[in-house]
């Protein structure tokens, strides 16, 4: 599928909930098929995600970092624990960990992006 049909079967498929006689359809598991296996419209669905939770994505490594902030980004606005959280950013964007899932506020500070592998400043 290429990015322009991608982009406007999003308009359609992105309004949850999805009655079953829409997703049960072979155009939505085409819409399916591209996001996991086209890189192209993939990035584009994690960019557009990324851009409505209000994250710049351009000042992460990745945009995978970014994408998978974003839950960190929802517990941290509301002030409570979030346990779909799989990364953190502490203290000014200074460090990154993998939260421990304790009912506080704890981590375990990462170097590395788990996603692409730079160096983490």
């Amino acid at each position: 599928m290429d990015l322009t049909k991608f982009k406007k079967l999003n308009k359609i498929y992105s309004k949850l909930p999805l009655p079953r006689e829409v997703w049960d359809t072979q155009e939505y598991e085409e819409y399916m098929e591209a996001f996991h296996n086209d890189k192209d419209c993939q990035e584009w669905e994690l960019k557009r995600r990324i851009k409505e939770a209000g994250i710049n994505y351009k000042k992460y490594c990745c945009v995978d970092m970014a994408y998978y902030l974003i839950e960190d980004k929802i517990s941290k606005d509301k002030e409570e624990i979030n346990y779909d959280s799989v990364i953190t950013q502490a203290s000014k964007r200074k460090e990154f960990g993998i939260p421990i899932h304790d009912g506080g506020s704890s981590y375990i500070q990462i170097k590395y992006c788990p996603w692409c592998g730079k160096k983490l400043s």
